[in-house]
């Protein structure tokens, strides 16, 4: 979901030698959505040969690392063996892509519902200025604009429980991390992620993992953040948005990502 350690978590892959990134095809004018639930296996095979090969600075986030808010992996195979996305949307088509794909593996990145809440609520890129915080938590209407957006934690629930259920029946295709852990423990986390994804753990990765913690940007869409962003939420989140996610998913599945 939205705000939840995509963007770092995409940059800890991308830093393998042996992997080419790339931020939601669908959502970037080339390929603007051109796939849906339908889809062939064939227009699949189009849209990801075509995100590999192209050199569109969207998919790419070419502006982000001008900007120094990604990095720039001067470490790359001259033709990368893999094929990384990013996508905080089209969570409609998660399913579909495990069906038509062996050799495709999935890493969703969990955060407890009361820091990525926050973290929405307080991104001036990402919540609308003249939206109302407890009239748009929970639904995230305000920031649906087109096909395949996932915002608010009704959004939160229902994608989480789809992760839960195919980590359970895939967990040779689909891992679970966890956005605190990876935090708290981002060596170990990563290793243990490179391991599922059978990637090997290079030098380039732990120099950006050490820099993440000891470089911080101060903006929003930077990867440099300082660690105590995970904990923001305890002291900023309001109290009745706070307490009625803790109370609704108490005693549920989902209650582990509460803890």
């Amino acid at each position: 979901m939205p705000r939840s350690g995509t963007s770092w978590l995409s940059q800890i892959i991308d830093s393998s030698p042996e992997v080419r990134f790339r931020l939601s095809p669908l959502f970037s004018y080339e390929f603007k959505n051109q796939l849906n639930e339908a889809s062939s296996r064939d227009e699949w095979l189009h849209v990801f040969q075509g995100a590999y090969n192209s050199d569109n600075e969207f998919m790419d986030q070419t502006y982000r690392r001008k900007a120094g808010e990604y990095p720039v992996f001067e470490e790359k195979d001259k033709e990368p063996e893999y094929l990384a996305i990013k996508d905080t949307r089209f969570h409609n088509l998660t399913e579909r892509m495990l069906i038509l794909f062996d050799n495709l593996k999935m890493i969703a990145i969990v955060r407890n519902p009361c820091g990525a809440i926050h973290s929405w609520l307080t991104s001036h890129g990402e919540f609308p200025s003249e939206a109302s915080p407890l009239k748009e938590w929970r639904t995230g209407a305000c920031r649906k604009k087109g096909y395949g957006e996932f915002w608010g934690f009704d959004d939160w629930k229902l994608v989480t429980k789809m992760h839960l259920r195919l980590a359970g029946k895939l967990p040779e295709k689909f891992l679970i991390q966890r956005y605190e852990k990876l935090v708290d423990d981002p060596l170990g986390e990563t290793k243990g992620m490179f391991d599922f994804l059978g990637l090997e753990y290079k030098k380039q990765t732990d120099l950006f993992l050490r820099q993440c913690h000891s470089t911080h940007v101060a903006n929003e869409y930077a990867v440099f953040k300082n660690p105590c962003v995970k904990d923001r939420w305890h002291k900023e989140l309001r109290p009745e948005i706070r307490e009625t996610i803790i109370e609704e998913l108490k005693g549920t599945e989902l209650e582990v990502f509460i803890k």
